[in-house]
């Protein structure tokens, strides 16, 4: 502050008491961000203490009057964040104000005012705070015909009526004069009048451009955004262009400041293109991506190479005479065996980069005599990558673009315009949803508190998906957490790129459980708290089960007004504005009508329809085909064909491990409690393996907290459940008990009365019927046909097992079991139990293809076991369990062979997947079951060949695996490729990977911490692996450093895939020294790696120490000539290589004659 004094002399006096004067600048300008000080020096006549004075700073802005900061006798109070007085400045008469990091709510007059005593004197201050505009990036269309225009969409906020201008200009390549399009200026009067004024376009800043063809048109929207002092412009420009003509375009918006003197320029590139093939190609097709085509066939990769490799000749001479490979490609791909020549053949494209890559893909939407079903695969590929053109720019922008804010103000600004007419019902909207979306129901039915959203919501893993594996149960499918990209609610209507539209439909997915219904629950709360799509006027949400109940035919308006009676009087004026509605439906899985999307078209609102057509009219664009449209459903309901009718498809994935723990937390509401369970329950594979579904975190805290938590015994771990199904049977007791009103200990509670025994197996056989039928809800009908009704006085123990739940548009009620898993669980109990004549139920359900009885199995395995006994028959004394039953039948499971790869076609690959899954179930069955004798009997019988790639892994999977695989006396080959299962699940692993031969990991996303867990077993005294594949793995240097430090010690591996990781230089130099020392390695892979030459100077100085390598691959790793000179002198001295991979790199043609010219002290070597 002592340098506000050395300004003291441009002061002037404001206020003269009889001792006291006060002095301040009357106005101060600043930038956000800014540091201001507010000058304030009062005089004295004497010296005073600081006991004796009071200063008060006040903010004024219109008619509210704020306090700042106090000072008073003494003692100082702040009430701006960042503002503060100084004591020591206080005693020299100087009463400043420092605010830090202004901005726009510091806006406005202070008032200074300072008391001696009895005197008072105040000054005042202004101080006015100027922002740079924001300008967002351009948008342009994506045409491809000649005669479509193009349009480029720019806007631009600022702040406080100060003038700015906007201009288009063009510049075109080649030439060095930019070319003024179109200009527009505002004034501070014509801003407050809400016009705009627009000077002559076509106007040069130097001269007329003559060759200027087309018509440019301009379109402005103006907006002042009430409230805020800030006014947005959204400039549209539309070229037309007559002449085909190749040409490349700099198009510029630019903005002036005048206050600030600041311009703010935004640039978009544009390439005009007659295509000598295409007449018609005007605009290329706009892709994501520049490498679009080399990712695509990576991503593709296993279904080309699948639907190719029977017949691949036929391909092999097109792609020759169209000159995509050389003979000598496809001499190097005749030499491989059938299995691998897909494989070789797009390695190769791969290499030759994008361009040949795109002609590739182009080829093979060709072939469809060739390969049928190929060239939509290919197509739906595509897709993907393909910036499609989208709805008019204008309304993009204005709709859809991520709210643009200025710094630090406390509301975003978004450019919206609202009808007057409709605000006050809009209102009182919000306010029903908000109260309508604030609390959660109950989890469970005895359970009568509503714990807040805002309190026991915990983010979820979303993630935008293609389809999903239908062969797998949807409880069972996982995704790698770390290779999945975060998606937050408000991302889910947003476009997935610059320029790219965003959806009109999207269709959100999950498992049952997942948190679908409670994630748009939020989404709608924090909607109508203005929080998120503050772009929409309305948001509609139905539940379909509400929509379960309309029978007879329904309009849309009826609908809305039916659902929603305070929007009657608007109803018809809101559904004018299609564009600014979000129709949320929840729970289409849970629809009882199918959703006939080839149905008549209906385009009339008012005109009545079933309300399953209503539905697909709705999603179809019929009715308003500008509204935005959001499904949740799980994942096995919409069938792939239908899925053309999404822009959009996301999935939940439900928790990571960090929110599992804070979800621990929010349950059990203790800190130390929570800990303590989530490392428990962490160390039990199965139980942790299904808690990333927020249901069964539910179920388990709900259980731990009854068991332990009220009788104080957190401390006895082995009371934890060991299994899924150990756990569903303490859960089922503990909801029995806990009904009951009475302190009865769940570990001692036994179904005792017959009539209770009666409707346990009603209960379970309702849950068997519902699982064979898909059906998960139950209506009050069902339940009165099927379950015994107890007297009056007695509670039935079937309301304490089905959650009940009131629909608001029909006096009526359903009822289901509070998971999806628990109705499993009952059904698995009805099937051990059960004895209707003529009936075998274990038979049908072991015997079944389908993935509905997946979990089932699971928990019919686990009810059989000894250490169960015990539980079952106090749930169901009466009846005797199937036991010699369900363990013949999970050995039949397990005796089925997976068919070798080399024999998969396109026609068989569904069978082969299902074999997997079969085994997969098999090991959980037998891990459940816990019967050693059984599991030992049945490694006895099956190969040594174990082959799971391909099937999505969690950890729970992993756990069962090394269970089954402890009881083999040896493992000839287990190969895991792209079962996603990270290094958490391999970690199960690592005790069975030293013990196999032929172990395969490729396309893990291992990282290096899996790359720890491989080499620990390279390191173990009875490593037997002979050949390990880890290609496309993320491995980088500090895990090739691991992997290296193992091979020092290792004597087993003969054949080591490290193709397609990013080991660079440094890891490269890692395991050139390990290889120094290794002898026992032949065949080392490196493919792909990024080593450049130096790498390359490493293993060359690594080869002419080794002498076990016999064959190493360095393609693709750019090398040049530098790097491939150091191998000449290493080949003179190494006489056991016999081939070398290198030749494809950035070596030049002279770089490979030298090489293959060297003096080789092996004659019979190879170079490729």
């Amino acid at each position: 502050m002592s340098c506000f004094l050395t300004k003291f002399t441009t002061f002037c006096f404001v206020s003269v008491a009889a001792s006291l004067e006060v002095m301040v600048i009357p106005a101060i300008n600043a930038t956000i961000g800014d540091d201001v000080v507010l000058g304030c020096l009062f005089t004295r006549t004497v010296e005073l203490k600081l006991s004796y004075i009071v200063i008060e700073w006040n903010h004024r802005v219109g008619t509210d009057n704020k306090a700042v900061c106090l000072f008073e006798f003494g003692e100082y109070e702040s009430y701006r964040p960042g503002s503060s007085l100084s004591i020591n400045e206080i005693s020299k008469a100087n009463a400043s104000l420092l605010l830090k990091n202004v901005t726009i709510q510091d806006v406005g007059s202070y008032s200074c005012t300072v008391t001696v005593f009895s005197d008072k004197a105040t000054g005042t201050v202004t101080l006015a705070i100027t922002v740079a505009p924001k300008v967002t990036d351009i948008v342009k269309s994506n045409h491809l015909h000649m005669d479509d225009p193009l349009s480029l969409v720019c806007a631009v906020l600022w702040f406080k009526p100060k003038a700015i201008s906007a201009s288009w200009y063009r510049e075109e390549e080649g030439k060095s004069q930019r070319v003024l399009v179109s200009k527009w200026n505002s004034t501070s009067s014509s801003i407050r009048q809400r016009e705009f004024s627009r000077i002559e376009d076509y106007q040069s800043e130097q001269e007329q451009d003559k060759t200027l063809e087309g018509e440019h048109d301009i379109a402005m929207t103006l907006k002042e955004h009430q409230g805020s002092g800030a006014y947005s412009l959204i400039s549209q420009l539309t070229i037309r262009t007559t002449e085909a003509t190749n040409k490349k375009l700099v198009y510029s918006f630019e903005v002036q400041h005048n206050a600030i003197k600041q311009r703010v320029s935004k640039v978009v590139f544009l390439e005009i293109k007659a295509g000598a093939c295409d007449s018609t190609k005007y605009f290329p097709p706009q892709m994501k991506r520049a490498d679009w085509a080399i990712h695509a066939i990576e991503e593709g990769r296993r279904t080309v190479v699948n639907y190719i490799s029977p017949n691949i000749l036929p391909l092999l001479k097109l792609l020759m005479c169209k000159r995509i490979i050389s003979e000598d490609d496809h001499d190097i791909i005749q030499e491989k065996p059938d299995v691998d020549k897909g494989r070789t053949l797009l390695d190769i494209m791969n290499h030759k980069g994008q361009q040949s890559c795109a002609e590739f893909l182009e080829v093979l939407q060709d072939t469809k005599d060739l390969y049928p079903g190929l060239r939509k695969f290919v197509t739906t590929l595509l897709e993907s990558y393909i910036d499609k053109d989208g709805r008019p720019l204008i309304d993009l922008l204005n709709e859809n673009l991520p709210t643009v804010s200025f710094e630090d103000i406390s509301e975003k600004i978004q450019i919206t315009n609202f009808p007057e007419e409709i605000s006050e019902a809009v209102a009182t909207h919000k306010c029903t949803l908000q109260a309508q979306m604030e609390r959660i129901k109950p989890y469970f039915v005895f359970d009568n508190s509503r714990p807040l959203l805002q309190e026991r919501f915990t983010s979820l893993v979303i993630l935008n998906v293609r389809e999903r594996n239908k062969t797998e149960h949807e409880l069972l499918q996982h995704r790698d957490y770390t290779a999945c990209e975060r998606i937050d609610i408000k991302q889910l209507l947003s476009p997935s790129a610059p320029g790219e539209k965003p959806p009109r439909v999207t269709l959100v997915q999950g498992v049952a459980g997942i948190g679908k219904s409670v994630t748009m629950q939020k989404l709608a709360h924090s909607w109508a708290c203005g929080m998120i799509y503050t772009g929409f006027y309305v948001l509609l949400y139905f539940s379909f089960r509400e929509l379960n109940t309309i029978k007879e035919k329904i309009s849309l308006t009826e609908l809305i007004v039916q659902s929603y009676p305070h929007l009657r009087a608007s109803c018809d004026k809101i559904l004018e504005f299609p564009r600014r509605i979000l129709f949320l439906f929840d729970g289409l899985d849970e629809f009882k009508l199918p959703l006939e999307f080839n149905s008549r078209s209906v385009v009339d609102r008012s005109i009545a329809q079933h309300i399953n057509s209503l539905i697909v009219n709705i999603i179809k664009g019929n009715l308003l085909p500008e509204a935005t449209v959001l499904i949740t459903s799980r994942p096995t309901t919409i069938d792939l064909d239908h899925k053309t009718y999404f822009n959009r498809c996301a999935e939940i994935l439900g928790f990571s491990t960090k929110e599992i723990d804070a979800y621990f937390l929010k349950c059990l509401k203790d800190k130390k409690v929570a800990d303590y369970v989530f490392r428990t329950v962490k160390s039990i594979d199965s139980l942790f393996g299904l808690c990333y579904v927020p249901a069964f975190c539910d179920i388990l805290c709900f259980y731990l907290h009854k068991s332990f938590h009220c009788k104080g015994k957190w401390s006895q771990i082995s009371s934890f459940p060991r299994t899924i199904t150990d756990l569903f049977l303490r859960f089922t007791k503990c909801l029995l008990v806990c009904g009951s009103g009475e302190e009865e200990d769940p570990e001692s509670f036994c179904i005792e009365d017959d009539k209770d025994k009666n409707e346990i197996i009603k209960l379970a056989q309702i849950a068997w019927d519902g699982i064979i039928n898909k059906t998960i809800i139950f209506s009050a009908k069902d339940i009165e046909r099927n379950l015994a009704q107890n007297p009056p006085d007695k509670k039935s123990f079937w309301k304490k097992i089905l959650t009940k739940e009131s629909l608001k548009m029909m006096q009526s009620h359903i009822w289901q079991f509070f998971h999806l898993t628990h109705q499993e669980f009952f059904a698995a109990l009805y099937c051990v139990s059960a004895n209707e004549p003529g009936m075998d139920h274990v038979h049908k359900a072991f015997s079944s293809k389908s993935n509905v009885f997946e979990i089932v199995l699971r928990f019919t395995a686990g009810l059989v076991s000894h250490s169960n006994r015990k539980l079952v028959k106090q749930l169901m004394p009466q009846h005797q369990l199937k036991e010699a039953e369900v363990l013949d039948a999970i050995k039949n499971v397990a005796a089925v062979e997976v068919p070798k790869e080399d024999t998969i076609t396109p026609e068989n690959i569904t069978k082969y997947t299902v074999h997997k899954r079969q085994k997969l179930t098999a090991s959980h069955c037998l891990y459940e079951a816990a019967n050693e004798s059984l599991t030992q009997l049945v490694t006895s019988q099956t190969s040594d060949v174990v082959n799971f790639s391909y099937i999505s892994l969690n950890v729970t999977d992993c756990t069962a695996i090394a269970n089954l695989l402890s009881y083999y006396p040896t493992i000839e080959t287990l190969e895991l490729d792209g079962c996603k299962a990270g290094a958490s699940g391999f970690q199960r692993l690592e005790c069975i990977f030293s013990r196999v031969k032929i172990l395969s990991l490729e396309g893990n996303m291992l990282e290096d911490e899996g790359a720890e867990i491989i080499a620990n077993a390279l390191k173990s005294e009875r490593c037997r692996i002979e050949i390990l594949r880890l290609k496309h793995n993320s491995i980088r240097e500090k895990g090739a450093a691991q992997i290296a430090e193992a091979l020092k010690t290792n004597s087993s591996l003969k054949t080591l895939g490290l193709r397609a990781n990013t080991i660079r230089t440094k890891g490269a130099h890692s395991i050139a020294k390990a290889l120094e020392i290794n002898t026992t390695l032949r065949v080392f892979g490196l493919q792909f790696n990024k080593i450049g030459d130096e790498g390359a100077k490493y293993m060359a100085q690594a080869i002419k120490t080794n002498r076990s390598l016999v064959e190493l691959r360095l393609g693709d790793n750019d090398i040049t000539e530098r790097g491939s000179d150091y191998f000449r002198s290493a080949l003179g001295v190494n006489d056991t290589l016999e081939e070398l991979w290198i030749l494809v790199n950035n070596i030049s043609n002279d770089g490979k004659e030298r090489l293959k010219n060297a003096r080789h002290k092996n004659p019979n070597l190879r170079l490729n």
